[in-house]
């Protein structure tokens, strides 16, 4: 009696896993967007707003998008940057981030840079998907006695923002035909958003 309902409590566990996934992703990230503008929209009605920090962060996106694809936004915005670049602290921090996103995203470089990977990490027999981001070091290829190898980068699940650096023999690196931003989601949705075939 008890291995059936244990049989029946695993099987509805399995067949709602995914749609409990996407539930705490979509609130993840609803609540990681509503508190970037959440504290501001706070401070000026007096109290908290839950909605509108998440509505005035994708607002703000969507007007940034508009702004940055004229001349005109381009030039504010380089203003903007020039301005973070000169506050202590806060332009290393943005210059790492700037970094990380243009060579993600942002560099249409051709050939096997700036793709998405599988990787045998962190054991044999593991597989994380990754981004090759640029060949390594001539000095580090040599201490490792590689002809060639690679830099990629692990982001985590689900804040790709963070990541890690791992150096690998090109040998070992399987090119995937998936597009960046495909293979980014599929990362962040921790595999429930599948890339298009």
């Amino acid at each position: 009696m008890w291995s059936k309902i244990s049989g029946f409590f695993f099987k509805g566990l399995f067949t709602l896993l995914p749609l409990f996934i996407t539930i705490w992703l979509i609130f993840f990230m609803f609540n990681f967007l509503d508190g970037i503008l959440g504290g501001v929209i706070e401070l000026i009605a007096g109290r908290p707003i839950k909605g509108l920090g998440f509505a005035a962060t994708i607002l703000l996106i969507f007007i940034t998008g508009i702004l940055v694809t004229y001349l005109v936004g381009q030039k504010i915005f380089k203003l903007g940057e020039w301005i973070l670049y000169k506050l202590p602290i806060i332009k290393s921090i943005y210059a790492s981030a700037k970094q990380v996103n243009d060579v993600l995203f942002m560099q249409k470089t051709a050939g096997e840079y700036r793709k998405a990977c599988v990787v045998e990490y962190p054991r044999k027999g593991v597989f994380s998907i990754g981004f090759v981001t640029s060949e390594v070091a001539d000095e580090i290829k040599n201490k490792a006695n590689e002809d060639k190898m690679v830099n990629i980068f692990i982001a985590n699940t689900p804040t790709p923002a963070t990541g890690f650096l791992i150096m690998v023999p090109s040998s070992e690196v399987k090119l995937l035909d998936m597009r960046m931003d495909d293979a980014f989601k599929y990362v962040v949705s921790g595999g429930v958003l599948k890339p298009r075939s």
